[in-house]
C-alpha cells in the first residue's frame, strides 16, 4: 500500500521535471532569451558575446536597401537622363554600399563598441526593461521585434532570424526610419 503513493509522487516529480525542461527549452530558444543575453553582455562588458547576437553585414545590407528609398523620387517633369541618373544612384546604393561597408567593417564595429561602452548602468537597466516588455511576433525562423524607448516611447523595430545550427536568434535588420530617429536623438543629447 505504501508503494502506490510513492509511485504517484515519483510520477508527479517526473512530469513536473519534463514540463519544467520543456518550458526552459522554449525560453532558451526564444528571441527574448537572445535579447536578454545581449543586455547581460552589455552589463558585464562582454561585447564579443553581444556581437554573437548581431549580424552587422546583414543589417547594413538591409539599411542600404532601405536608405536607397530615401532618395527623392524621379521628377515627373525631368528628362530621361535625370530619371536614369536617379535610378542608377539607387542601384549603386543597393549594390555597392554593403560592399563598401565590408571594407570598413572593423571601423564600424569599433564605433558601435565605443557607443555601447559609453552606456551607463541606468541606461542598461532601461534596456533590460525595454527588452522584457518588447513585442515579439515570431513566424517560422524570423521574428519582428518592437522595443519602445524608455523615455520617449518611440518604437525601434528590428528583425531577428533563428540560426539553424545553434537555435540562437540574431538581429539581421533594423527599421531604417526608426534608426534615423534614434541616431538623431542620440546625437542631439
Amino acid at each position: 500500500m505504501a508503494r502506490k503513493p510513492l509511485l504517484l509522487v515519483l510520477a508527479a516529480v517526473i512530469l513536473a521535471g519534463a514540463v519544467a525542461g520543456a518550458l526552459w527549452w522554449r525560453w532558451y530558444t526564444s528571441p527574448r532569451y537572445s535579447l536578454h543575453q545581449m543586455v547581460l553582455a552589455l552589463k558585464t562588458g562582454n561585447l564579443n558575446k553581444f556581437f554573437k547576437y548581431v549580424d552587422l553585414k546583414e543589417i547594413v545590407a538591409s539599411l542600404a536597401a532601405s536608405s536607397s528609398k530615401d532618395l527623392p523620387p524621379p521628377e515627373p517633369g525631368g528628362d530621361e537622363w535625370d530619371r536614369f541618373g536617379q535610378q542608377l544612384g539607387r542601384k549603386f546604393a543597393q549594390k555597392f554600399l554593403p560592399k563598401l561597408f565590408q571594407a570598413f567593417d572593423k571601423q564600424a564595429r569599433a564605433l558601435l563598441e565605443s557607443y555601447l561602452r559609453s552606456l551607463d548602468n541606468t541606461q542598461i537597466l532601461a534596456l533590460a526593461a525595454a527588452v522584457s516588455t518588447a513585442r515579439i511576433e515570431v513566424q517560422d525562423d524570423e521574428a519582428e521585434v518592437t522595443v519602445l524607448a524608455p523615455k520617449t516611447k518611440e518604437p525601434l523595430r528590428f528583425t531577428m532570424r533563428r540560426q539553424a545550427d545553434t537555435d540562437t536568434w540574431v538581429i539581421v535588420a533594423v527599421n531604417y526610419a526608426d534608426l534615423k530617429k534614434f541616431v538623431k536623438r542620440e546625437l542631439k543629447d
